[in-house]
C-alpha cells in the first residue's frame, strides 16, 4: 500500500479529500522533511505560501512525486504554480475518486521512471566499490529507491532491519546551518558496519541497519550520538534520533 503525505497546517481542512476506503496510507504533516518511504506529497498552497519553490525543489531533489492542492482555480494562479515548479495541480473541491485516480497516475509515473530498479543497480555498484570500512554512502536522489528495495528484501528475510533518523536541534529552534549534516555524516558512516547504508536526506541523516534488532540498533545509534558529542562538544546543535523497524 502506498503512502501519501498531505503537507498542511490542519487535517480538518481536507476532511473527505480521499474516499472512505482509500487505497493509500494518508498522513498529515507540517514539515516537508518526509520519510523515504513516502510515495507522494500533496502540498497545500494555502499552508506553504511563498515557500513553494523551495519545497518543490527539495522534493524533486529527493525524487519524491508531489502535487499542489489549491482552492484557487484561476489561470493566473495556475501559471504562478507552474512557475514555482509544481507541474501537478489539484484544484479543489475535487471528487475523491478522481483525486485518487490522479494520484495513481502521478505515483505510477514515478514508478516507471525507476523501472530499471536503481536501488538494485546501486547496490551492485556499492558491492563493487573499493570501500574499506564503514557503511555504504547513498546519494539523496536514490535513497528512497534503496529503502524500497530493502523493504522488498525484508519480505524474504527472517532477520530484522532498522531505519534510524538523526536530526539536529538547538534550544532556539533556528534553521539548520549549511555544513552541519556534512560534518556529521562521516561520523555516522564510520560508526556503522560495512553493509549498513547511510544518506543525507532532506534536513536529516538516515541510516539503514541491516540485520539489526531494536537493541542492536539502539546500541549503534547511542554510539553515534556519543561520538558526535565528543567531536563537537562546543557545537550548538544536539543530535537526536528516532528508530523504526523496517518491515
Amino acid at each position: 500500500m502506498k503512502k501519501i503525505v498531505v503537507l498542511c497546517d490542519s487535517s480538518e481542512k481536507f476532511t473527505g479529500l480521499f474516499p472512505e476506503k482509500s487505497e493509500y496510507i494518508v498522513e498529515y504533516s507540517k514539515s516537508a522533511d518526509v520519510m523515504p518511504d513516502t510515495d507522494c506529497v500533496l502540498i497545500s498552497q494555502e499552508f506553504i505560501g511563498d515557500r513553494l519553490t523551495e519545497t518543490a525543489a527539495s522534493l524533486s531533489s529527493r525524487s519524491i512525486a508531489f502535487g499542489v492542492l489549491t482552492f484557487d482555480k484561476s489561470e493566473e494562479n495556475e501559471e504562478y504554480l507552474l512557475d514555482c515548479g509544481a507541474g501537478n495541480i489539484f484544484g479543489l473541491p475535487m471528487s475523491p475518486v478522481i483525486l485518487e485516480k490522479r494520484i495513481a497516475v502521478l505515483t505510477e509515473t514515478s514508478d516507471r521512471r525507476g523501472a530499471a530498479d536503481p536501488g538494485l543497480e546501486l547496490f551492485s555498484q556499492l558491492a563493487a566499490a573499493d570501500q574499506k570500512c564503514g557503511a555504504y554512502s547513498v546519494p539523496e536522489s536514490v535513497f528512497p529507491d534503496v529503502y524500497k528495495l530493502v523493504l522488498r528484501l525484508q519480505e524474504r528475510m527472517d532477520k530484522p532491519a532498522q531505519l534510524v533518523k538523526f536530526s539536529f536541534h538547538t534550544r532556539l529552534g533556528g534553521p539548520l546551518e549549511p555544513g552541519i549534516l556534512e560534518e556529521a555524516f562521516p561520523i555516522v558512516q564510520k560508526c556503522l558496519r560495512r553493509g549498513d547504508i547511510v544518506s543525507i536526506f532532506g534536513q536529516c541523516l538516515f541510516a539503514i541497519l541491516m540485520g539489526a534488532d531494536s537493541e542492536g540498533g539502539r546500541v549503534a545509534a547511542d554510539r553515534i550520538i556519543s561520538t558526535y558529542n565528543a567531536h563537537f562538544c562546543d557545537n550548538i546543535y544536539d543530535m537526536r534520533y528516532i528508530m523504526n523497524v523496517i518491515k
